[in-house]
């Protein structure tokens, strides 16, 4: 199994009551926006899937970065391992977060960040693998923050006093933004989030609604297109090689069918190795579930794909995350990636 601790974690023996109502917390104190689908599935060897197939559901956001699950679902990674894999699509990750923590789902794909939150608040979670990475290119990575030409916005320093769209409030867009407004010299307390869907930010920013947006591909290049700039790269100033999102499962799913971890493990990997060495089939695939025309799809930044998770970079942004307010203790990463 994908592993960083070599040490076998007890059966957390908290009851799917328990784990529903703490999810539920966890949206009531605004931990994300959006909601999962309504549509659910059954557990994993209980639903109709193909022949002898698991049906197995995971939540992800309609963004660039989850390619590689829809190419192994194309390509039968995941049926070679007894899965019959369905895509839930949700706003944003902390959104799955609750939905993977009651069952609805098998696993999800969240940012970091939200699941920071998730077990700062007691959520047994478990991550199974890196979802995606940064380029390591500021300017050309695939979540930056961008402003017009007008907004006299040139570099993370001139956010202070500004107003900036983010998908989601007191979460990843605020750690990473304040961390690069900090190292630019500027107050990174002196900065106003305005929480709207990542579609919407384009024309909030071409109508002068906010100063700067969050925002990631598709609608990065967009805005960029539309005569944006990228002023500033959060995820690179974090850290090199940076990590932005994770899959993640539940511990009560893990301890019960280690075995299906170990299979969806197996099956993604492949799928990162597939979008990795096929570039031309992820440009293709994202024009499908991204609902981007093919001119957009080959000018949008792509993100890096590997299963390791870099702890190094997920320890700094985890002692962000502590810096400015949006988790309370420090992080137990040992706890937090699957043995």
């Amino acid at each position: 199994m994908f592993a960083k601790s070599s040490a076998v974690r007890s059966v957390n023996h908290r009851t799917a009551a328990a784990a529903a109502a703490a999810a539920t917390a966890l949206i009531l104190a605004g931990c994300g926006s959006g909601s999962p689908s309504s549509t659910g599935s059954a557990p994993a060897g209980e639903g109709q899937g193909s022949g002898d197939l698991d049906q197995v559901s995971v939540g992800l956001i309609p963004i660039t970065d989850v390619a590689p699950v829809y190419l192994g679902i194309q390509e039968g990674y995941f049926e070679d391992e007894g899965i019959d894999l369905q895509v839930q699509l949700a706003q944003g990750g902390a959104a799955i977060v609750p939905a993977v923590m009651t069952g609805e789902y098998q696993f999800g794909y969240s940012n970091a960040v939200s699941l920071l939150i998730a077990q700062d608040k007691g959520l047994p979670i478990s991550v199974v693998s890196n979802g995606s990475s940064s380029t390591n290119e500021p300017g050309k990575d695939t979540t930056e923050v961008a402003a017009m030409p007008d907004s006299g916005i040139q570099d993370a320093a001139d956010l202070e006093g500004k107003t900036v769209a983010v998908n989601a409030l007191n979460n990843f867009a605020d750690v990473t933004i304040r961390n690069s407004m900090e190292q630019a010299g500027a107050d990174p307390q002196k900065v106003d989030f305005v929480e709207m869907p990542y579609p919407n930010m384009p024309a909030a920013l071409d109508r002068g609604d906010v100063d700067a947006a969050w925002t990631t591909e598709p609608f990065r290049t967009q805005i960029l297109e539309a005569g944006g700039e990228i002023v500033a790269s959060p995820m690179t100033d974090m850290a090199e090689n940076f990590d932005s999102a994770f899959y993640f499962t539940s511990e009560q799913t893990l301890q019960q069918d280690p075995e299906l971890v170990e299979r969806f493990q197996r099956a993604l990997a492949k799928s990162f190795e597939f979008a990795v060495n096929n570039d031309d089939e992820v440009r293709t695939i994202i024009q499908d579930y991204a609902k981007i025309t093919p001119e957009l799809a080959e000018t949008v930044e792509m993100s890096k794909w590997y299963p390791e998770v870099n702890m190094d970079a997920l320890q700094k942004l985890g002692a962000a995350a502590k810096k400015y307010g949006v988790i309370e203790k420090d992080p137990d990463y040992d706890a937090l990636i699957a043995d």
